[in-house]
């Protein structure tokens, strides 16, 4: 990966920008090559400011033709029927797994963690559902700074409809990201505008759950073993481990695709005559979009989202010390990080049920109760899937009731 003049990877430079002189837009001779072959489009050459933002990613033209003529968002998105049995089939095997796995996991009885969960401290589900909320709060500062132009309430509404229709539906993330899109269409925002912020989202909470969490997860335990904290191996840690690497390096093939324009110019030029020319530079100029989106605003992009798994982590702090249990500091890190990677293995939405058994198992393993450790983990299961789906029925429905505002272009 080559650098830039000032030092920055090729793949962050401002559209346009170059370590060669040459003509205004190109990027260098590489990338110059990479894209010959695709047309120029004086319709999506660039983009124009919005809202009177020097500098910011907006919309374009309002002739936009390398969209898909049926991209139009216009449609409120429907669920196919086999999806609802899907759903309805994996509630039915969450509530399996919890019912069965969990007290086999941890050795305790229904009856003991009904008990455990009865002796709580009143402030208990309050703190986490509390906590779950704000996570989405903070999730949409996220949504809203890469959606140039958004409102809060519409990111807010698309945000959280989209999360829980993920957590709903087994595949739900694409059709998640579809209601998200109509709802923020409804709200008056350009195609353009709205895929290039729904892909810098994604990417962010790709960044955040694939590689930043794990990393720190694993970084936790291993200093707290350094430490001598435990000599203990926590259960599943190994496939976390695993899952953790590949995820990581899927996430970081896929970074460097979208984001460095001359691998992205070079899978588009391989599909040549099943990509049409103008959709190909339609899609490099979103490529640009999108680069100097996350160039201007990296911190306002990632820091809500990173505060977001932390307030998760504090709901776990708090689900354990609800219980009565003691479990050292790096530790709790390293356990929250193992549910979270746990949960991108598609057995369930969400890994529901998986990643709180597993998360049982772990506290069981540093020497919490059994009956503690499931009650804690259902606490936590209140954070991290009951909080969603309930505001995500909320938000569509309110959704579904809204007026739609005057667009502002294609």
């Amino acid at each position: 990966m080559s650098a830039a003049s000032d030092g920055s990877p090729d793949f962050l430079r401002s559209p346009g920008s170059s370590g060669a002189s040459g003509p205004e837009g190109s990027e260098g001779s590489e990338e110059h090559d990479a894209t010959a072959g695709f047309e120029k489009h004086d319709d999506t050459a660039g983009f124009e400011e919005r809202d009177g933002t020097a500098g910011s990613v907006g919309s374009v033209g309002s002739a936009v033709p390398w969209v898909p003529a049926d991209l139009d968002l216009a449609e409120r998105p429907g669920i196919p029927a086999s999806k609802i049995v899907l759903g309805a089939l994996s509630l039915v095997l969450v509530l399996v797994v919890l019912i069965w796995a969990l007290p086999w996991a941890t050795g305790a009885s229904w009856a003991q963690i009904f008990g455990t969960l009865a002796e709580a401290p009143v402030w208990a589900v309050p703190a986490v559902t509390l906590l779950g909320a704000a996570a989405l709060v903070l999730e949409t500062v996220t949504v809203r700074t890469a959606v140039t132009g958004s409102r809060y309430s519409s990111a807010l509404l698309g945000h959280t409809a989209s999360a829980g229709l993920g957590l709903a539906l087994p595949g739900g993330s694409v059709l998640g990201l579809g209601l998200m899109g109509w709802i923020l269409r409804r709200a008056g925002l350009t195609i353009p505008v709205i895929l290039t912020g729904i892909i810098a989202a994604s990417l962010v909470e790709m960044v955040t759950t694939s590689i930043l969490v794990p990393l720190l997860g694993l970084g936790a335990y291993a200093v707290s073993s350094t430490l001598g904290i435990t000599g203990l191996s926590l259960p599943g840690a190994l496939w976390a481990a695993l899952i953790a690497v590949l995820g990581a390096m899927v996430a970081l093939a896929l970074l460097v695709v979208v984001l460095r324009r001359g691998s992205l110019a070079g899978i588009l030029g391989r599909l040549d005559g099943l990509v049409p020319a103008h959709v190909a530079a339609g899609i490099l100029t979103q490529r640009n979009a999108l680069v100097e989106m996350l160039r201007q605003r990296p911190l306002m992009l990632l820091l809500p989202t990173l505060a977001a798994r932390a307030l998760q982590w504090t709901a776990l702090l708090l689900a354990i010390h609800a219980v009565g249990a003691d479990v050292p500091l790096l530790l709790t890190v390293a356990v929250f990080a193992l549910g979270r990677v746990i949960s991108l293995v598609p057995i369930t939405p969400g890994g529901a049920g998986i990643a709180e058994t597993v998360g049982a198992a772990a506290l069981v393993a540093l020497g919490v109760g059994a009956a503690d450790a499931a009650a804690a983990m259902l606490l936590m299961l209140v954070t991290t899937l009951v909080v969603p789906l309930v505001a995500g029925a909320v938000s569509t429905a309110i959704a579904f009731t809204l007026p739609a505002v005057p667009r502002r272009g294609a």
